[in-house]
């Protein structure tokens, strides 16, 4: 297909100056308003477990009935004091005067403990911390501080659980995606520089990207506050990278035709407008593809898979926009000097084409063998790639998706890391983070015993009003606490929540409660008040 090149005497001046401008200022504007908005995503944003599980799973039904039991916001503190040698009497004595400093600091109700472990080498305390009251991580830091300055000389000290889980969670990807950003900003730009050895080049192909990024923020931030969308830190994460990356990719294409026409035009606009015909259905095609694959997305019962394909489709239509708005309306304004120091020549008055080449015949060396041999053999082609591709897929009937766990995500040194193999060494990993099981009133009883039997549970027991545990001691209440013909299990597992033989034991305990309560719904903790890490690694 030929292009016919526009020459100087066509292009009028609102052309050539003025649509560039507006289209320029336009984009400024857009960016001016989008920009600050990145900041305001938290505000629409939620990273809760019920926006990641699916819709329909049974740990989203038992969630829903577990807040109506709920009657705080308040977030467990596991501390574990440890030592290598057996407590003695003294430092027990010692260890539980602890509980008095740490009901001072009114982080939330009361505390509970000290609890020995059977091998007497460790004591664990659980604080509940309010969030309604204080900040999760400022809370975990006074905790911490206290408990290593009134613990026995010599033993260690950790503050973990899901408050101290959380409180390093944040820490850990705290501006992530700040840096997620510049990092491959800065990718870009190296290959860029290395690619058209243009020093103004590059920063206009950025530019483009992060005012696209600036428009897709703004659009993905009108659709949640709508309550179009949910948005989650993992779709955010996703959706800088995604835009960059695809404007980039969009404004390769047209940057490609756009030095092409440089060789056969003086007229810089002309060959802005060549290179926008030339690539527009390239660029359109490919941006279509992307985004109806995403939206595919919205047939997911991943309610994480469902959230991500509206708003990647939203950052792929603002990359489309921008390489077909923004970067021609730069690069009519700038023409060769875009290139510079190494600007695309005229070609030879001899050797310029009236009407511009864009197939095969502008082409030479191996790309031009490569479009031949598709010209002339296309069947046996499409044939010979289709069965490549589907070999290159075998390996995915062997994939194996177990996730990772919370513990596993924070890669630097973590107290509340630390602090959960001190809990596993010494009591039931569990702890602190128990899966629930909401049955039917009448059948209490029948689902506790079979709970209490079931393998990988160290200890199960009833709830009463105040997220108080019935276990039979002295002074604990006696009736379970009923929400309309429910009541609420909390079981405590012998493995670490976010561990894969956690995941087996809930679900060998479905398949027993459901036995005796067909209508019970089971739930693997921590609920989803204790979940902020902006990038959950594993959903049940």
């Amino acid at each position: 297909m030929k292009h016919k090149t526009v020459s100087r005497e066509r292009v009028p001046f609102w052309l050539r100056w003025l649509v560039p401008v507006i289209l320029v200022l336009t984009w400024l504007a857009l960016a001016g308003v989008g920009g600050p908005t990145f900041g305001r995503l938290e505000e629409v944003s939620s990273n809760d477990q019920a926006s990641f599980l699916p819709a329909s799973a049974e740990a989203t039904a038992a969630q829903d009935w577990q807040a109506k039991f709920r009657d705080s916001d308040e977030v467990p503190g596991v501390i574990v004091i440890e030592s290598d040698e057996p407590f003695t009497p003294a430092q027990l004595g010692e260890v539980a005067a602890l509980r008095t400093d740490l009901e001072e600091l009114k982080l939330g109700s009361a505390v509970i403990g000290p609890i020995p472990s059977e091998d007497g080498k460790a004591v664990q305390f659980i604080a509940p911390i309010s969030e309604s009251e204080v900040e999760v991580q400022e809370a975990v830091k006074e905790l911490r501080d206290l408990v290593a300055e009134a613990a026995p000389e010599g033993m260690r000290t950790f503050v973990t659980g899901p408050a101290g889980l959380a409180a390093d969670l944040v820490a850990a990807f705290a501006g992530i995606d700040g840096i997620l950003l510049l990092v491959a900003l800065a990718a870009v730009f190296v290959i860029l520089l290395v690619v058209y050895r243009s020093l103004l080049l590059p920063f206009m192909v950025l530019l483009t990207s992060v005012f696209a990024l600036c428009a897709a923020i703004l659009l993905v931030f009108g659709m949640a506050q709508a309550g179009w969308i949910q948005l989650n830190g993992q779709s955010q994460g996703i959706l800088s990278i995604l835009v960059i990356g695809a404007a980039t990719d969009y404004a390769l294409l047209y940057v490609a035709r756009f030095r092409e026409a440089l060789t056969h035009t003086t007229n810089r606009t002309a060959a802005a407008l060549t290179a926008w015909r030339t690539s527009f259905e390239p660029i359109l095609a490919s941006g279509a593809t992307v985004i109806i694959a995403l939206l595919c997305l919205l047939f997911s019962d991943l309610n994480s898979n469902k959230a991500l394909g509206p708003v990647a489709a939203a950052g792929i239509i603002c990359s489309l926009f921008a390489a077909l708005t923004l970067l021609p309306a730069l690069m009519a304004l700038l023409g060769r000097t875009a290139f510079w120091p190494f600007r695309p020549k005229l070609a030879p008055a001899d050797e310029r084409e009236p009407e511009l080449v864009t197939g095969l015949e502008g082409q030479k060396g191996l790309w031009r063998a490569t479009g031949e041999l598709v010209r002339r053999r296309p069947r046996t082609i499409w044939i010979a790639s289709v069965l490549l591709l589907v070999a290159a897929s075998a390996g995915v009937l062997q994939l194996k998706a177990n996730g990772v766990p919370q513990t596993d995500v924070i890669l630097t040194a973590s107290n509340a890391v630390d602090g959960q193999d001190a809990l596993a060494r010494h009591f039931d990993a569990g702890s602190g983070s128990p899966a629930v099981v909401v049955a039917d009133e009448g059948k209490a009883q029948e689902v506790l015993d079979a709970v209490k039997a079931a393998d990988g549970v160290g200890e199960a027991y009833l709830l009463a009003e105040g997220s108080v545990p019935i276990t039979g001691a002295p002074g604990t209440p006696s009736e379970p606490d009923v929400r309309e013909g429910k009541v609420l299990i909390n079981a405590t597992l012998n493995s670490a929540a976010d561990s894969l033989e956690a995941e087996e034991a809930v679900k060998a305990l479905r398949v027993d409660v459901k036995a005796v309560d067909p209508g019970a719904w089971w739930a693997a903790s921590p609920p989803p008040r204790w979940t902020p890490t902006p990038r959950p690694s594993v959903t049940w």
